[in-house]
């Protein structure tokens, strides 16, 4: 039997007050203007208090005064109280007449009104003077609170007492209010029908539903879905399950209800606990500002004045429109993926059944007929049948991670989220994780989650979803069945048949009666009489018998879909026998057999399948497998062993899975330990205490509860044993089950047996329960501080890295132990705040919280709680103590075996700079030879000198190796600090590393072990900067190690004698006041000495923006003081001045007779021998013997930076080579740069000086005289001259037949067609005339080459000088292809990461091999005018000391065999590169004052180095050197090891002392020094020196360094390491090299790597230099390794090798050996007859024409420069697809398909490629003013001052001069070809001709037949004026298209065309139009 419950608890009547109209108020300004009038009962019932407010939800939009009577209206609301219970407020609203009284002004009134009006639809809009209306009408509602929710039962009674009232029925008011109130009882849900009257003769019926815990709905789900639509529908539902806000707004209050209820019906099995008001009055929408979620619906009016709703989706139900606002954050998340789109797919089929069947042809008509017949409230059924089935679908599981605490006195259960989102494998689902925090799946875990209690519709729907899928899986129908089956239940919950056949009466108004005038006011009801019915009422109720009802018993509600045990790690429970996991399985019995070498084979593939979740959870069962007792000790392999494994499991475990692992793995932590020393012991939660899990709070309070879960679990199984074995039990047999019960089938035993239980016994089992939870939470406290305790607590906070407990790794805020500001790091406050007590402090805090959560849920006694946290900082303190020991022994005992530390060797001097760091070379993409080699373990050691990497492979078959990698710190361009570096082999990442690259082509990828600090990383960083970028010059290594000592003077105390030393004192003094702002003032008496700008712009504005800053950056205070030393008057004496004059290059121009005895017009001048009239020339010049020493001192100012152009090389024909800066620019900039003191020069051109002319003249009139032109035609460059003059067959071969196999291609395609346009070096030029000689120029007797930005520079036709101007590559340029080279070379990373680029494609892309095509161009261009012309050539170039260097060193290389030999190369590099002022320590960002500045290194010299291995390779006889030599070279130039490339110029180093020292002893007698026997060896080696070595400007430094080139003389004389064996010095022959890129290699130098010992140019390092073992080389198989192995030392040349026989066999007869020179020297050389060649004339000719054609390309191409402006263009390139084959423009190749480009101008076409490679001009642009010279010149008298003043003539004469030099095999440029018809000219008629249009030579040939070759004539398109449509004309042929008719109108005379059709007339227009334009 159960309690009935009242139909109402209160009935209220609410009117307006008249009273409060005026004064009261509420926050949103209206008045409130209602009261209760009456309510009944008056006093509160006990269970019920009265819900204050309801005035407010009567009139939702207030209570506002009508000028019309309004219809009435009902309507249900409903409150919430403070306990959560819903009230239902049903209300009828209508209107009682008010009488007004004039109480206020006409204004107050009219405002009053106006506000109400405002209010909402129920205020006439009207608003007029209120004196007019005497009457109006005020609200009054009839209002039911009731707790239960009859909204059809409210509507009825209110209706009834309505209608007695409006018809004045003769029944008793205050009987029907009593009887609602007090007579009428409704059953429970289950109950049976009620009927009943309330006392007006009506008769009503009540139906509770059958089930309290299923919603009810109506139809208001189908109304929702109808109004909204489904996918809206869906979106609000996960809206409200992730507890966002929700506003409803309609017209109709009904609406808001329903839908309102319908939503909230939609999340059952769900309850929703938030704010619930579906009603919200006017006055209360500031309600809509609150933080919580909420349900609530306004009405649509009071849609306007809510705007600022930022959180809030705002549903529109008139409309269906719902807003989701933008700045909502989180967003919506959805049902998880199969669930939201099935959801929606059933949703169709119920609310669109014929959708399915709408398309067909033919639709089964019976179906549709079933479907109609259903109500909406059975559709509304159906509906929520689908949501309910998307629960059971989305919790299966569930009840396997319900966790049970506490059963007695009360069960508390909690949900393992983390355990099911793993299960289930939703772990990325954003909607679930979200709903199981929610409040809602609180409340449902709390009413579902007991085993033991009544089952409702879901429960029964979840245990069985699982048999519906797989059989609707079988048979899709079944789901619409299983549908509607679901749907019935829901529908008979709701309706019973007997509520249908019982007749209801319920009385109700005639139509219109609101509208009766004199209706009277509500009458007042008798409070009393009303009491006295409800008393009587509830007497009668209490006596009568109470209604049986049928409800769900208690049972066990089934488990449903059990989810697998993942928590679970006991063994037995492994059943998965897969391979990998049986290697898992294999390897982990391996370590507990010590069978550790087996291990760690299975190691790396243990390591790849712990990256599967199952792999771990079977480590975790495995692990568990070989725990006995509470401690496994393990020896320290073993446990370095399983550390790894346990750290790699958790590393792997991702999001909430990682829960799983953390706990399977943490009783293990405290289990596994090893034995460091006596009394000592490491528990593996030392060494896994980094994974940010052990910080997440969610993660220690769900393994609790598991592990509380199984404690209490085994307290009651033990019970139950125990009574089983006393026979206590009462229990039937059949109850015990076979297997192991669960924790919920226990808690459900335990709550059925509770009411037999007694007190006492349940008393003993919740204090039991207590005491478990207690013991759990000591043992968890203990637990968390072990792992939240790092090892390293008690170190010393500066020596260790900051925050070892690492916060800042929590994930969320949420989760974290603690807020972020907790353990935040005050650096700025001196001091570190994560020291041992800090921690502790904070881990206790941590602790204390954990224990407050946990143990309030769990129900642990205050008492307990509070001893709890008294005891954790005790336990925090003792842990702390007893860490200290573990941490200094586990220092000693590495928990992984590293290798010893390999000490690199150092050169003699060197020295170890810091400690070494142990790190990882790190794979850098160049492993293609060792990948096996890289990865290598080992250190980083940074010396005075280098950056060396030592150690070993990881590699365990190749561990035994040693591995060096190193470079000169000095070489260090870039250092990049990277992280996070993955190592394979290990399978872990390193955080910190280190990425250098060099200048010498090496990089150091380094990843620092976890050992080093932060600190060390950084101090590293800060000495290696320091070390790269000294205070100055003497502090880098070259000044550290060698050089020659003052006799008697012991080197040692180096500090304190470099401290006091006078000259150096001096210096640093200057330098000091320089820093500190104190200049030194300038002497400027010396008017023709002007101030030098090295970095001045040259030429043009144009030559400007060419220019990069970082190219022309100088030191500022370095410049002032050496522009103050410039300035003042060195004293020189005569001995100073004679030394001088022994420089070696010096004694190479006296070889040359460049010396006034050799009687040619020339002396060597001591005109800059106080560097006065250049500062970066050298001392000693070349001057003619016409120019005075004033006289070149005035000429510095010409010129860019003073250099003046000089003599520095003389062929025996006289011809010279020179070189200087360019000319001065007349622009502004070039003028004011050049204003010294009061000469102001700027209304002079500065390029027509006398002073020039005159020295300019001086110069040619020393160079040979013009040769009669009928000696040799005149024509030096033709074909004749070439055979004729000077080319004798053998002069003219290649030394070697290899490069002629390589030239065996199109000889006739000149050598540059491969050059890259970078910078517009090189170019094709195609042509097809004849090769005749009168097409050639007059030869002239100086060309000068020089930058296009020179305009035409200074030299004319009168001089017989000719200005070229020339496309080099710049220093910008060389730049960035090195810095592409560099990369390409290094890249850094692997090479599938290079965007798919391949090595030889990126090489390809730096252009850095045309760069070098182009600088043997030049130079062949160079050696050709010299040698063949007998023409003189002078380079002015940029500054004159890049570029001009590189051209004239190359040059005079290939002129001169003496610069071929090891002494004559010392020669040129002294003579081009040190005395001519190249800017070693600028280019090579050397300076000290560049450290704080960004200049790029640039590779000029390199460069060079490189051209001069291009030549090796094509003349490999012609060199006394080898490669190796080059590569030394190359080196050495950026490591500072050598004093030689330290300085920009020859005043540095005369200025450091350093040329003062080599003039002495370049005066001692080289028999004195070298020959004799008495050494052989340089000064530098032997101390030798005068004892008045130093002159008082000198600093006097104790080391002064090492020259390069003494040291190689000196190791050449040991070894012939740097000698050519193939080397022939009777070959005295001019090299011709071949300039195109297919003939050149990539240099090894930048790609080579010897591994073994490290780069070896350093010789003492790598002992290259030692004696070969030919016993171990003989006899003997070697492997050796390219990349790692030294090939030139493991596999010696044939020479080495019988040298050191030789030797090997005078040591063992006991004679003294002799040097290898005096071996190799007294060779005799058997004679060979000479090999005869006949070569036919055509191959020679061939042959020298190849060589040739790049020289005259230059000289045509630079004359042709001057104009190219007026009529050359670049072209305008667009994507053009090609439909049809063509040609391409440039490689002459098949250009067909999507890609390709063509010149929107001239209509060329070129594949993407060529492009680049493609002539830079174009043709579009070539008739100048119109005014055209005649059609046929004669070239024969052209020369070049004819060419240089007529432009007229030019435009014509230069274009055939270009074309016709050349001859060409590939097929001609045709842009257009076809047949047309051309009239004659006069009378003639019309004939039809092949025409062939040529955008690249610009014309338009015709031809007789298309196989032609010579042209029948041709129209320069030059002289086309006009192309136009033409009128037609008989042409004599049928079938004539008026429109094909075009004329071609020229300069000359019109041209009439006929094409087939309009079309082809069309075609021909456009392509002959592009041209012209």
């Amino acid at each position: 039997m159960f309690e009935m419950s009242r139909l109402a608890d209160y009935f209220v009547i609410v009117g307006y007050d008249n009273d409060k109209e005026k004064t009261a108020g509420n926050v949103s300004g209206q008045p409130i203007c209602g009261k209760i009038v009456q309510r009944f009962p008056e006093k509160d019932w006990p269970d019920t208090p009265f819900i204050e407010g309801i005035e407010w939800f009567c009139q939702p939009l207030g209570w506002n005064l009508s000028y019309e009577k309004q219809e009435p209206k009902f309507f249900i609301s409903v409150l919430t109280d403070i306990d959560a219970n819903k009230h239902y407020c049903a209300c009828l609203s209508f209107h009682e007449t008010l009488a007004i009284t004039q109480t206020r002004s006409v204004d107050d009134e009219d405002e009053t009104i106006a506000n109400n009006s405002r209010a909402g639809p129920p205020v006439s809009t009207a608003v007029e003077p209120i004196t007019h209306h005497s009457i109006m009408y005020a609200p009054k509602c009839l209002v039911l609170i009731s707790r239960l929710d009859c909204a059809d039962t409210f509507k009825n009674c209110l209706g009834t007492i309505y209608t007695v009232y409006i018809e004045n029925l003769p029944y008793a008011m205050e009987n029907l209010i009593g009887n609602i109130l007090g007579c009428i009882q409704v059953p429970p849900a289950g109950g049976p029908q009620v009927r009943f009257s309330i006392g007006a003769g009506d008769k009503q019926s009540l139906q509770p539903p059958q089930s309290s815990s299923l919603p009810i709905t109506g139809n208001g789900v189908n109304f929702l879905f109808k109004q909204l639509g489904i996918k809206n529908v869906l979106i609000l539902l996960c809206a409200v399950m992730t507890e966002n806000k929700i506003l409803f707004h309609s017209k109709c209050y009904w609406h808001l209800t329903d839908s309102c209820r319908a939503l909230v019906a939609l999340m059952y099995p769900f309850r929703y606990t938030h704010v619930y008001i579906p009603i919200l009055p006017a006055p209360l929408t500031e309600v809509l500002s609150t933080p919580t979620p909420f349900i609530m619906g306004i009405h649509s009016s009071l849609q306007t004045e809510i705007t600022d709703l930022l959180d809030v989706i705002v549903v529109d139900l008139d409309g269906g429109l719902v807003t989701i606002p933008d700045a909502l954050t989180p967003p919506v998340p959805i049902f998880p993926s199969p669930l939201w789109e099935q959801t929606q797919e059933l949703l169709g089929m119920i609310l669109f059944p014929n959708l399915a069947q709408a398309d067909l042809a033919f639709p089964n008509n019976e179906r549709p007929t079933a479907t109609l017949a259903k109500t909406e409230a059975q559709i509304d059924k159906e509906l929520r049948a689908i949501f309910m089935r998307l629960f059971a679908q989305l919790l299966q599981g569930y009840r396997s991670c319900l966790t049970i605490i506490r059963i007695h006195p009360k069960t508390v259960i909690t949900f393992h989220k983390a355990g099911f989102l793993g299960a289930r494998d939703l772990i990325e689902s954003e909607f679930l994780f979200r709903v199981l925090d929610s409040m809602f799946f609180t409340t449902f875990v709390n009413e579902r989650g007991p085993p033991w209690r009544a089952s409702d519709a879901w429960d029964e729907l979840y245990s069985s979803m699982n048999e519906l899928l797989k059989s609707e899986a079988q048979n899709k129908n079944l789901i619409l069945t299983h549908i509607q089956e679901l749907g019935r239940i829901l529908y008979e919950n709701e309706a019973s048949n007997a509520h249908v056949t019982y007749a209801q009466k319920v009385l109700r108004p005639p139509e219109g009666a609101f509208q009766r005038i004199h209706q009277p006011a509500f009458p007042r009801i008798s409070s009393d009489k009303v009491e006295l019915i409800i008393q009587d009422g509830i007497r009668k109720n209490g006596q009568s018998q109470r209604f049986h009802v049928t409800r769900n018993q208690h049972r066990i509600i089934p488990m449903g879909p059990r989810l697998p045990e993942a928590l679970d790690v006991r063994p037995t429970t492994v059943h998965n026998s897969a391979r990998r996991l049986e290697v898992l399985r294999t390897c982990v019995s391996y370590i507990f057999e010590n069978r550790i070498a087996d291990a760690r084979k299975l190691l790396p593939a243990v390591m790849r399948t712990l990256k599967d979740r199952d792999a771990r959870l079977i480590l975790c069962r495995e692990l568990f497998g070989y725990v006995h007792g509470n401690k496994a000790v393990l020896d320290h392999q073993q446990f370095d062993l399983v550390v790894r494994f346990m750290n790699k499991a958790l590393q792997n475990s991702s999001g909430v899975d990682e829960y799983t692992v953390a706990a399977a793995l943490l009783p293990m932590s405290t289990i596994f330990c090893r034995k460091l020393s006596m009394g000592v012991v490491q528990f593996a939660y030392t060494e896994i205490q980094d994974h940010v899990i052990w910080k997440n709070l969610q993660f220690w309070e769900s393994t609790f509860f598991q592990d509380v879960q199984a404690q209490i679990k085994s307290l009651y199984l033990l019970q139950r044993r125990q009574n089983e074995n006393n026979k206590e039990a009462n229990c039937v047999l059949d109850e015990v089950p076979l297997e192991e019960p669960t924790a919920l089938e226990i808690t459900a035993e335990q709550l059925r047996k509770s009411p037999a239980i007694e007190e006492e016994k349940k008393a003993e089992l919740a204090k039991s329960e207590e005491s478990t939870l207690y013991s759990q939470a000591i043992h968890f406290a203990n637990r968390m501080v072990s792992l939240l305790i790092p090892l390293d607590v008690n170190v010393d906070a500066a020596s260790k890295p900051k925050l070892a407990f690492r916060l800042e790794e929590n994930q969320s805020v949420s989760n974290s132990i603690m807020g972020s500001h907790s353990l935040s790091e005050h650096s700025d406050e001196g001091f570190e705040e994560n020291d041992a007590l800090e921690i502790g402090v904070t881990v206790g805090k941590t602790i204390s919280r954990f224990i407050d959560c946990v143990c309030t849920e769990g129900g642990v006694t205050s008492e307990h709680i509070r001893n709890l946290h008294d005891m954790v900082p005790g336990v925090v303190h003792m842990h702390i103590e007893s860490l200290e020991p573990v941490y200094q022994e586990a220092k000693r005992h590495p928990h992984v075996q590293k290798p010893k530390i390999q000490t690199p060797c150092l050169l003699p001097g060197e020295e170890l700079a810091t400690d070494h760091l142990r790190c990882f070379l790190m794979p850098d993409g160049r492993e293609d030879d060792t990948q096996c080699l890289i990865p290598a373990e080992g250190a980083l050691f940074l010396t005075n000198y280098r950056i060396v990497f030592k150690g070993s492979p990881c590699d365990p078959l190749f561990c035994e190796q040693t591995i060096v990698r190193a470079f000169p710190i000095a070489s260090l361009l870039k250092e990049k600090k990277i992280s996070m570096l993955y190592l394979a082999h290990l399978d872990q990442t390193l955080p910190e590393g280190l990425q250098l690259r060099s200048s010498c082509f090496q990089l150091l990828k380094i990843a620092f072990d976890t050992e080093v600090t932060l600190e060390q990383i950084e101090a590293l960083r800060k000495t290696l900067s320091k070390a790269r970028h000294p205070f100055d010059e003497f502090e880098y290594f070259a000044f550290q190690s060698y050089g020659t000592m003052l006799q008697g003077v012991v080197p040692l105390k180096t500090k304190e004698k470099y401290s006091t030393l006078k000259g150096f004192a001096k210096k640093t003094l200057l330098r000091t006041a320089k820093k500190a702002g104190f200049k030194q003032k300038v002497q400027t008496k010396r008017k023709l000495v002007p101030e030098y700008e090295l970095g001045g712009g040259g030429g043009s504005a144009d030559a400007l923006e060419t220019h990069s800053m970082d190219d022309e950056l100088e030191d500022g205070d370095e410049f002032e003081i050496q522009q103050s030393e410039a300035a003042t008057q060195r004293l020189l004496t005569s001995k100073d001045i004679e030394r001088m004059r022994e420089r070696s290059y010096v004694r190479d121009w006296k070889r040359l007779g460049f010396d006034a005895d050799a009687q040619r017009g020339f002396r060597i001048s001591n005109a800059n021998a106080s560097y006065a009239t250049c500062r970066t020339y050298p001392a000693i010049i070349v001057a003619p013997v016409q120019c005075s020493d004033t006289a070149m001192t005035h000429l510095g100012r010409y010129f860019k930076g003073q250099r003046i152009p000089l003599p520095t090389w003389r062929h025996a024909n006289g011809s010279l080579l020179i070189r200087g800066a360019q000319p001065n620019s007349k622009s502004v900039i070039g003028m004011i740069k050049n204003t010294t003191g009061a000469n102001t020069i700027s209304h002079h051109d500065v390029t027509h000086y006398p002073e020039q002319d005159k020295y300019f003249m001086a110069l040619i009139n020393t160079m040979p005289k013009l040769t009669p032109l009928d000696q040799y035609t005149g024509l030096n460059l033709s074909m004749s001259s070439l055979l004729g003059h000077g080319a004798v067959g053998d002069d003219h071969q290649s030394l070697t037949p290899e490069l002629m196999r390589k030239q065996r291609t199109n000889l006739n395609v000149p050598d540059c067609s491969k050059s890259s346009a970078a910078g517009g070096k090189g170019g094709t030029m195609k042509g097809n005339a004849s090769n005749t000689s009168a097409h050639a120029f007059r030869k002239m007797r100086l060309y000068a080459l020089g930058e296009k930005s020179q305009a035409k520079s200074n030299l004319n036709g009168d001089f017989c000088a000719d200005f070229i101007p020339v496309d080099y590559p710049d220093i910008r340029q060389s730049r960035s292809a090195f810095k592409k080279l560099m990369r390409a070379c290094m890249p850094s990373h692997n090479a599938n990461d290079a965007d798919g680029q391949s090595f030889a494609k990126m090489v390809e892309q730096s252009d850095w091999l045309q760069q070098v095509s182009t600088l043997l161009q030049l130079s062949g261009a160079v050696v050709d005018l010299i040698d063949l012309q007998e023409s003189s050539v002078m380079l002015s170039l940029e500054d004159g000391s890049d570029v001009t260097a590189q051209l004239s060193a190359i040059a005079q290389l290939c002129l001169d065999p003496y610069y071929r030999t090891l002494d004559g190369f010392r020669v040129l590099i002294e003579k081009e590169w040190l005395a001519f002022g190249h800017r070693f320590a600028h280019r090579s960002n050397l300076k000290p004052s560049h450290a704080s500045t960004n200049i790029a290194f640039a590779p000029t010299f390199l460069q060079f180095l490189d051209v001069v291995y291009q030549l090796q390779r094509q003349f490999p006889m012609a060199f006394e050197f080898n490669d190796f030599y080059l590569r030394f070279l190359a080196y050495h130039v950026v490591s500072c090891r050598f004093r030689t490339f330290l300085f920009d110029c020859e005043l540095e180093r005369y200025d450091s002392g350093i040329a003062s020292m080599e003039d002495k002893r370049g005066s001692m007698s080289a028999k004195h020094l070298f020959g004799g026997g008495v050494a052989n060896g340089s000064d530098d080696e032997c101390n030798v020196y005068p004892l008045d070595i130093r002159s008082p400007r000198t600093p006097t430094l104790n080391r002064i360094g090492h020259s390069i080139f003494d040291y190689i003389e000196r190791q050449h004389n040991k070894s012939p390491i740097f000698y050519n064996f193939l080397y022939s010095s009777d070959k005295d022959v001019v090299l011709r090299p071949q300039n195109s890129v297919a003939a050149l290699d990539l240099w090894t130098f930048y790609t080579n790597e010897e591994l073994a010992q490290g780069p070896p140019y350093d010789l003492e390092v790598t002992n290259v230099d030692d004696e070969i073992d030919l016993s171990e080389i003989k006899g003997k198989r070697m492997v050796i390794s390219a990349g790692y192995d030294n090939i030139e030392k493991c596999n010696p040349n044939a020479y080495v090798c019988l040298l050191s026989e030789v030797k090997q066999a005078e040591t063992e007869r006991g004679y003294l050996p002799q040097k290898w020179q005096q071996v190799w020297n007294n060779l005799v050389v058997p004679a060979v007859e000479p090999m005869s060649r006949k070569t036919s004339l055509n191959s020679m000719l061939v042959h020298t024409q190849q060589l040739k054609r790049s020289t005259l390309e230059i000289i045509i191409k630079g004359r042709l420069a001057g104009y190219q402006d007026k009529f050359f263009h670049p072209h305008r390139f667009e994507k053009h697809p090609y439909t049809t084959p063509t040609n391409c423009n440039h490689c002459t190749k098949l250009l067909w398909g999507p890609v390709g480009y063509r010149c929107m101008d001239c209509g060329n076409s070129y594949h993407e490629k060529c492009t680049e490679l493609s002539m830079k001009n174009c043709t579009k642009y070539k008739a100048i003013d119109g005014t055209v010279g005649p059609s046929n010149v004669n070239m024969s008298q052209g020369d070049t001052a004819s060419i240089a003043s007529s432009a007229a003539t030019t435009a014509r004469t230069s274009s055939h001069h270009f074309y016709n030099q050349f001859s060409s095999n590939v097929a001609e440029n045709r842009t257009h070809e076809g047949h047309l018809y051309k009239r004659g000219a006069l009378l003639k008629g019309w004939k039809q001709r092949w025409f062939v249009l040529d955008s690249i030579k610009h014309q338009l040939r015709y031809y007789d037949t298309a196989d032609d070759t010579a042209p029948k004539g041709i129209i320069e398109l030059a002289e086309v004026q006009s192309v136009s449509a033409a009128q037609p004309a008989q042409i004599g042929t049928k079938g004539v298209d008026d429109k094909g008719f075009f004329d071609l109108k020229t300069s000359k005379r019109t041209y009439n065309f006929y094409a087939m059709n309009a079309n082809l007339a069309q075609e021909w227009t456009e392509k002959l139009q592009a041209c012209l334009q």
